[in-house]
């Protein structure tokens, strides 16, 4: 979503109510909307039995201190983190500033949300809401969409524009770690000797790499004792047809995640960051899982989101990220999927800065 002007962005607004007008959801108390994530009505928030039976640990009230919205830290006692967001659902109240219930659980709730998957899931605008309506029945006023709009933007100018991908960066004043440059990263796929490319890879305890052939011979996966398949290259791109129905026979019984990447350097590989991370993470769970993460080559797209992986969930640098995987397997990203490999460093880079200093 790009262009600007009052003109141009109720175009956009509108073609996104579109968008929420084809849901074709019944509005239900609560929804599970992302992993471990749901949205739900003051009903559901006021029953505190119904809240613990699903295991609900936090509680964001969007309509904190409005009429009929009755909560606070008291109310839910050690049960639950309770914070409350005194949210008008007018179009003069300002969201943007604002980082999972309101009355409805239509239109502040989801704005929350769907600002939370722009800003920590990396979802544009279109995909958040286009995620968000398979899942329930959601319906910002216009201002609020108007706002998550101006997010939109400023998202796309921070990781298209913000800065200069090619000069490297020092986060931390305190750290000697400095974030290369995009050219100096990929020259590091190319320096030294590294690994010779073969059909698949073992690259960190209990995952693997792999290309088109490995993913299709269900015996040889067996043989491998594979669990999970996270398939980079699904759909209409370049794609491995596999699936879900694929790896249920008699023959192997494993779990499937796909996603749809197109290995082009202007592709936007940096939404599935986070699904992929924690499809890899929940799967790790078992010590005696082992997970396939495929693409046609084993190269590129399940390269970089094995990369993701070791960089959000087991705290590497993209440098210790680059320089572990490729001592074990051939890979080379594209050279728009190492930008975003570079972001996603900065951008771990600030949340540790910001953790070291809660005050800062």
């Amino acid at each position: 979503m790009s262009g600007s002007g009052p003109q141009q962005d109720l175009a956009l607004i509108k073609e996104l109510e579109k968008v929420l007008d084809s849901c074709t959801l019944e509005l239900s108390p609560i929804d599970e909307v992302w992993p471990n994530l749901y949205i739900g009505n003051v009903a559901i928030a006021q029953n505190r039995g119904a809240l613990c039976k699903l295991g609900i640990t936090h509680v964001l009230n969007a309509a904190h201190s409005k009429q009929g919205s009755i909560g606070d830290q008291g109310f839910y006692g050690s049960s639950c983190v309770y914070w409350g967001v005194p949210a008008e659902d007018s179009n003069h109240f300002d969201l943007r500033k604002v980082l999972v219930h309101c009355i409805m659980g239509i239109s502040r709730s989801a704005t929350l949300v769907l600002a939370f998957l722009m800003l920590r899931r990396r979802l544009s605008l279109a995909d958040a809401v286009n995620h968000m309506i398979q899942r329930r029945a959601v319906y910002p006023n216009r201002n609020f969409l108007s706002l998550l709009l101006h997010l939109d933007r400023q998202l796309v100018k921070k990781t298209r524009g913000g800065g200069n991908p090619y000069k490297a960066v020092r986060v931390d004043p305190d750290s000697d770690y400095i974030t290369p440059g995009t050219l100096d990263l990929e020259q590091m796929f190319w320096a030294g000797a590294g690994a010779e490319y073969t059909h698949v890879n073992e690259v960190w305890p209990g995952i693997y790499i792999g290309d088109e052939k490995t993913a299709l011979e269900r015996a040889g996966l067996k043989s491998m004792g594979v669990t999970h398949i996270l398939n980079a290259a699904e759909g209409k791109w370049n794609n491995v047809s596999t699936g879900v129905e694929y790896y249920r026979d008699d023959m192997v019984d494993i779990q499937y995640f796909g996603v749809e990447a197109d290995d082009k350097p202007t592709f936007n590989i940096s939404q599935f960051f986070c699904p992929a991370s924690h499809f890899i993470h929940g799967a790790l769970g078992n010590p005696q899982s082992k997970v396939l993460v495929h693409c046609v080559m084993g190269r590129s797209r399940s390269a970089s989101l094995v990369l993701a992986y070791l960089m959000m969930e087991r705290g590497l640098s993209v440098v210790d990220a680059i320089e572990h995987v490729r001592q074990r397997r051939c890979i080379l990203p594209n050279h728009g999927f190492i930008k975003q490999l570079r972001a996603l460093d900065i951008t771990l880079q600030e949340e540790r800065l910001r953790e070291k200093t809660p005050d800062g």
